[in-house]
């Protein structure tokens, strides 16, 4: 296919940490006695921490006056608990892209002081913008994110592909006028309906991003 950029949401997709997002929200409700189940929270990813701690606390009709404290410790945790672990086949594709000078950027519902430090110590050197949670006034699903992303490279919406792994992201990627590639990380493809394009490994990513988008020629007699 034709593209001049690739714009990555981080968790789930650069980063295999969703797991240990769950842990620490599940930790953060626990005294409450909520138990917050893997695929509400997935569902919910890239809206950003502030908005899915206002959701989850109106779900479990806790005291919103909490909010702040189930965040705080939410994060508090999650920085206890973070090991880094990456996918298969990530880290070629980015090589790949990198050497062929295609801009890449990071567009994420992450707070800025934990993306920045992941992406300086994991990924130094790829990414030439970073857009979070801290830089819009609409997270995902609202274009804003993609949006200061293609911006950030100087591109056009059309002109950028956008790899994501949750609904909230594909929304997102979509409302702004991207080609959108999810990729079946954290949920079932069920989920992943609205992509333009549906994966399950970035082996996957990288022969459709790369696929030959001229036709077959004809063959004479």
């Amino acid at each position: 296919m034709i593209f001049r950029g690739v714009l990555f949401d981080l968790d789930g997709v650069l980063l295999k940490s969703m797991e240990q997002h769950l842990e620490a929200w599940q930790h953060a409700f626990r005294r409450f006695m909520a138990t917050v189940k893997k695929e509400e929270f997935y569902l919910l990813e890239g809206r950003g921490v502030k908005s899915v701690v206002e959701t989850l606390v109106k779900k479990y009709q806790i005291d919103p006056n909490l909010k702040q404290e189930i965040m705080d410790e939410k994060i508090a945790y999650y920085n206890k608990i973070f090991k880094p672990v990456f996918y298969d086949g990530l880290y070629e594709l980015l090589d790949k892209l990198k050497n062929k000078t295609i801009p890449m950027a990071v567009v994420t519902g992450g707070q800025r002081p934990r993306v920045t430090e992941i992406v300086q110590n994991y990924f130094g050197g790829y990414f030439s913008a970073t857009i979070t949670s801290d830089d819009v006034s609409l997270t995902k699903p609202y274009p804003e994110p993609y949006l200061k992303g293609a911006a950030a490279l100087h591109l056009q919406p059309g002109e950028c592909v956008v790899i994501e792994n949750a609904p909230m992201g594909i929304k997102s990627g979509k409302a702004a006028g991207m080609h959108v590639i999810a990729i079946t990380t954290t949920l079932n493809r069920k989920y992943l309906t609205e992509a333009d394009h549906v994966v399950n490994s970035f082996a996957e990513v990288d022969t459709y991003l790369h696929a030959d988008p001229r036709p077959p020629a004809v063959q004479g007699d």
